[in-house]
């Protein structure tokens, strides 16, 4: 008898758009994201004992270009900072970020992604959301990114 054990890596991002003065929350939106090649080499190499770093860092973008495998980058990256909160369960890992009212304001967010460095770096995945937000002071972002393998 022949043993097989399949191990994907998925993920979906959870957005949630509220408002600066009153908490409200305006929108809340999930989407699929895409784990790319160089993320999954990334985690290859955690697991092989390398001294890669792990994801530490959040990017968010303009462009609305569909992700690809071969991604490395975002589009259009206009700011990067570290993750607010990281949540380990079983088999999946939730990454937090959170955009407050003084950053990325007067462009329209339409891709985020996880890297493991302040610049450059290896992502590890890449997601767009359509409508784009348009980012103001009057407004903050949450994003709660669930990476899961299984």
């Amino acid at each position: 008898m022949e043993l097989q054990d399949n191990i994907r890596v998925t993920g979906q991002l959870t957005i949630e758009v509220h408002d600066a003065e009153t908490g409200g929350l305006l929108r809340k939106e999930t989407v699929r994201n895409l784990v790319v090649a160089a993320g999954k080499n990334l985690i290859r190499d955690l697991l092989g004992g390398a001294t890669a770093a792990y994801p530490t860092h959040f990017a968010v973008g303009t462009s609305s270009t569909a992700p690809a495998a071969g991604d490395t980058t975002l589009g259009v990256e206009v700011f990067r900072d570290q993750i607010t909160q990281r949540v380990y369960s079983a088999a999946q890992l939730t990454v937090k970020f959170y955009l407050p009212t003084g950053y990325a304001n007067g462009y329209t967010l339409a891709e985020a992604g996880i890297f493991n460095a302040a610049s450059g770096g290896t992502m590890l995945s890449r997601t767009v959301y359509l409508p784009a937000i348009v980012k103001t002071s009057s407004i903050t972002v949450t994003y709660t990114w669930n990476i899961t393998i299984s």
